[in-house]
């Protein structure tokens, strides 16, 4: 099935998220919004859904005490795990942090992915970190606190 979020979608990374990241959307919002994006900036993915925010927020289950609800409960907590498998499974990177902020005026919700450098990617080595030495694209003072 063909939704409008993704239909027009070039190939590559960020089209493979955006994706992935509509169709988690939409299993939880029950809708797809009308409009997706996804940015990739270093180590840093961002998901702009559109027209997205309402119907997410009336398919949630009610919070319960538990942070880990049952199979099959729709919650923001079995919403985040899917989002951030989803974008592991894709950059095969782990995934540090995710924000993840719904502006309800402007019905957009915009998912943060900050993820782990890879040693591969220039990542300086815990060697290099501990040492305090310089390490090229990585500022020195990001270096002192890494070793603090």
């Amino acid at each position: 099935m063909i939704n409008s979020a993704t239909a027009r979608l070039p190939n590559g990374l960020p089209a493979e998220i955006t994706r992935s990241l509509v169709s988690v959307w939409t299993r939880y919002a029950g809708q797809a919004p009308t409009a997706a994006r996804t940015q990739i900036r270093g180590n840093v993915v961002t998901c702009m859904l559109v027209d997205a925010v309402g119907d997410y927020d009336r398919s949630m289950a009610p919070p319960t005490r538990d942070a880990v609800a049952g199979d099959g409960e729709l919650t923001p907590s079995a919403y985040k795990r899917e989002a951030v498998a989803a974008v592991v499974r894709l950059t095969r990177q782990r995934v540090a942090s995710f924000i993840s902020s719904h502006d309800r005026d402007t019905d957009v919700a915009t998912e943060v992915f900050i993820l782990e450098p890879s040693l591969g990617r220039g990542a300086p080595t815990l060697a290099d970190r501990r040492s305090g030495r310089r390490v090229p694209g990585i500022p020195s003072r990001a270096l002192e606190r890494a070793a603090g």
